[in-house]
């Protein structure tokens, strides 16, 4: 399924990020090599991270939270 229409990356993209590391919303904007558009695919995306964070106990390895909403304006 696609996540992200704008920039044509699908679930399993977003999976594999987070798998090799991306910890945040806008960590994985990054890694995708954009930044969000229209906005719609980030209340998901932020919803994939976090659901990712709880199953693995990734706020362990991970740094610090940060404001995501924030980050992803500043890009």
């Amino acid at each position: 399924m696609y996540v992200c229409i704008c920039h044509g990356f699908t679930e399993k993209k977003v999976k594999q990020a987070l798998a090799s590391g991306v910890c945040t919303t806008a960590g994985l904007f990054n890694c995708m090599g954009c930044k969000p558009q229209c906005g719609k695919c980030v209340p998901y995306v932020r919803k994939m991270v976090n659901d990712h964070r709880g199953a693995l106990a990734c706020a362990n390895t991970c740094s610090p939270p940060i404001d995501e909403e924030a980050a992803i304006a500043a890009e």
